[in-house]
């Protein structure tokens, strides 16, 4: 079976079966517009000229209405990795649902119960019962971002849970030669599956190039010796490779999780091996874990959220595997034990509900109520949440307030509107002891709500650097009963330290900020007092209006908290806590770095307005305070010069665009809004433009999560 590390198929073979993209829609909470893809034939060929009557036959139906307005992209060449290892790789990523999981018609595998050539399921096709994500989808979905439209992904599924090194009889093992029987020898039944999922997918008429191996285990053997460890997966790697007749075939090692290391003994024996095997063995990586990512009351397998970005981290590590060309020494890091409690995970922004769709507009008065904890990747255990609160169809003016199910109403407000408005306003919510949130309506209308969730905090006492803690929403400022109107061109100053429960030492604060009764346009900054005023806005508004941003803010060194009013008029400000941030240095994985509002992105000054249904990338790891070690950034997207109604979505760069907005605008209109966004695997955010006209956008950063 020599060659097998680049298949070309024969001018004669079966032509392969044609695999379509799906329509590029637009991420928007309201619409979804279509966008023409694809590319012509460049030759006369067979090839092309099928494409050319497909593209006719797309073109016709087009037309008619029947497809989306995107050209079909055959899939001509397969790059294929074998997922081998025990549970976390076989998936144990819950739970199953949303459209994170659905099928990507660029992935197939060849299973390892039905050893079939097909589309690559959702969960895969594993040795073991489906149950969950692997992180061997994530790594393909990313993986296909870097690579041409006629390129795929064959995964060989082979991983089984509870498998280890071992040589019992009648038990699975990843030994090499210790199996008591063929049915229990994993490494040779991984190649043999590979061969075949090769074999089969040149017959189906696919160009394969088998890439690498992706390998997860550790944890059934907690027992065991660095070195034992060490000798047993260098001689599994070396049949691998003599097998498939690949010497240089990369070979990735995910790490188990922090949490599990820290509490079972032997395992941080097995995590030195695989930590150190780039240092021992050519063309091998490394891919680090994320801590407080794990599936409720468990210490080993990792959520929705864990494996996802394992799977990225897989990606990163292959390209470290490709550029190993000769291993050196590494030392091992020291251990640490995870303190979850107030530390963020952001995630994909994911809608949770939609009146619209369910269970209708929410009455005058009248209040909605629904899970987050525990479903759609958020865990159990859980304090708090990050969402986008949009509210749309209003047939009054209004407030929405947003509060932890099962407590009182608080006398704060999260979300303005007016009559036939589509408004929106982040908001970071206590979950109930029951893990849902309420939604208030106070008006004299319906109205019809949108939330999704983009971030989360682990329930627990924070007690490190950076860690978050939800209070009770409290109005620390109403400049309608203390002060009055702050005038154009002025400020005013609260405290916020010792205050609502609010620890005098906090780093910074999360306020919902609100302005009306203004008297012309303008804008409003929030800082920590005593130092310089940002040249950065908070909050944008018009005269006559009433409209809330929520922002992140340090606390100065006398626990104040500054707004300035930058306008030709005066304005009421209106404050509301929502949470706070302990102070230090963050050191861990979710914690929270404050930042003076810092500008990252203006394309007024830099690239233009962005183009109905274009988008704009901007760097963010490693630049203007923000650490490498980044996983998430705290951004105000700021709307301007629009010359239509639109939407914006903030994302990590390289991920698909998200179907939830992070912002509506109006044409002329200025407006803001913060987000919480993951960074992408290349350090860039990027911001979608949905919308049939241009618009200028605006991104300034006031904080980071650690990575």
């Amino acid at each position: 079976m020599a060659g097998w590390g680049k298949l070309c198929r024969p001018p004669n073979a079966a032509r392969p079966p044609v695999r379509t993209l799906p329509s590029s829609t637009a991420a928007s909470g309201l619409r979804q517009p279509r966008h023409p893809g694809g590319r012509p034939p460049t030759r006369p060929t067979a090839r092309s000229l099928h494409r050319v009557l497909i593209g006719l036959a797309v073109f016709a139906l087009m037309a008619a209405g029947v497809v989306p307005a995107r050209a079909a992209t055959a899939i001509t060449t397969l790059h294929v990795f074998l997922a081998v290892g025990q549970s976390n790789m076989s998936g144990r990523g819950l739970p199953i649902d949303g459209a994170t999981d659905v099928e990507d018609p660029r992935i197939f595998q060849f299973g390892a119960k039905t050893r079939t050539f097909r589309a690559a399921s959702v969960p895969l096709d594993m040795h073991d019962a489906p149950s969950g994500l692997s992180p061997a989808t994530t790594m393909a979905r990313e993986y296909l971002k870097t690579q041409p439209a006629d390129v795929g992904v064959l995964i060989i599924p082979a991983a089984h849970g509870d498998t280890g090194f071992t040589s019992a009889p009648g038990t699975l093992t990843w030994s090499v030669g210790a199996a008591s029987a063929p049915d229990y020898d994993l490494p040779t039944l991984a190649v043999k599956q590979t061969l075949s999922g090769l074999a089969a997918a040149k017959a189906a008429g696919y160009a394969v190039e088998l890439k690498g191996i992706l390998w997860h285990q550790g944890e059934s053997n907690s027992s065991t010796s660095t070195s034992a460890y060490s000798a047993k997966l260098d001689q599994l790697i070396a049949f691998f490779r003599d097998r498939l007749s690949a010497p240089k075939l990369p070979f990735v090692l995910g790490r188990m999780s922090p949490e599990g290391i820290a509490a079972t003994p032997g395992r941080a024996n097995v995590d030195a091996s695989h930590y150190q095997t780039p240092g021992r063995v050519a063309y091998t990586g490394f891919a680090p874990s994320l801590a407080c990512a794990l599936n409720s009351g468990d210490t080993t397998h990792f959520s929705r959220v864990g494996i996802e970005y394992l799977g990225r981290a897989y990606l990163a590590a292959y390209r470290q595997a490709a550029a190993n060309t000769q291993a050196s020494a590494v030392a091992t890091p020291a251990l640490t034990v995870p303190n979850c409690a107030g530390r963020a995970i952001a995630m994909d922004p994911t809608r949770f509900l939609d009146t619209r769709i369910w269970p209708g507009r929410v009455a005058a008065g009248g209040s909605v109520s629904f899970r987050v904890a525990g479903v759609r990747g958020v865990p159990t255990s859980v304090s708090a949440v990050v969402i986008n609160l949009t509210a749309t169809s209003p047939t009054s003016h209004g407030v929405i307030t947003a509060y932890a199910s099962g407590t009182a109403k608080p006398g704060t407000s999260n979300l303005n509107y007016v009559a036939g408005q589509t408004v929106s306003n982040l908001a970071t919510v206590p979950v109930g002891t029951d893990g849902r949130l309420t939604l208030t309506n106070s008006s004299s209308g319906s109205v019809h709500l949108i939330v999704s969730v983009s971030a989360y905090f682990h329930a627990g006492t924070p007690s490190s650097p950076g860690t978050f803690s939800a209070v009770a929403p409290a109005r620390l400022l109403d400049t309608r009963k203390s002060s009055g109107a702050v005038s154009g061109g002025s400020s005013v100053s609260f405290m916020a330290g010792g205050k609502s429960g609010i620890p005098t030492n906090a780093s910074a604060v999360v306020l919902n900020l609100t302005a009306t009764e203004t008297k012309s346009y303008g804008f409003l900054t929030a800082y920590a007092a005593g130092s310089s005023k940002p040249s950065s806005s908070t909050l944008n508004y018009s005269a006559g209006q009433t409209v809330s941003n929520l922002v992140v803010v340090p606390l100065g060194t006398d626990g104040k908290v500054t707004v300035s009013n930058t306008s030709s008029g005066s304005a009421q400000v209106i404050a509301d806590v929502e949470g706070y941030y302990l102070s230090g240095k963050p050191v861990q994985a979710g914690a929270f770095g404050a930042l003076a509002p810092t500008r990252f992105l203006d394309t007024r000054l830099s690239s233009g307005a962005v183009p109905a249904g274009g988008s704009v990338t901007f760097h963010v790891r490693g630049v203007k305070g923000i650490p490498t070690t980044v996983a998430a950034v705290v951004v105000n997207v700021t709307a301007t010069a629009g010359k239509s109604y639109g939407l914006l979505t903030a994302f990590a760069s390289g991920s698909s665009t998200p179907k939830v907005s992070s912002l509506f605008y109006l044409p002329g209109q200025i407006v803001a809004d913060l987000a919480v966004v993951p960074v992408g695997p290349d350090g860039n955010i990027k911001i979608a433009n949905t919308s049939s006209g241009s618009v200028q956008i605006i991104a300034d950063v006031a904080g980071y999560f650690r990575g």
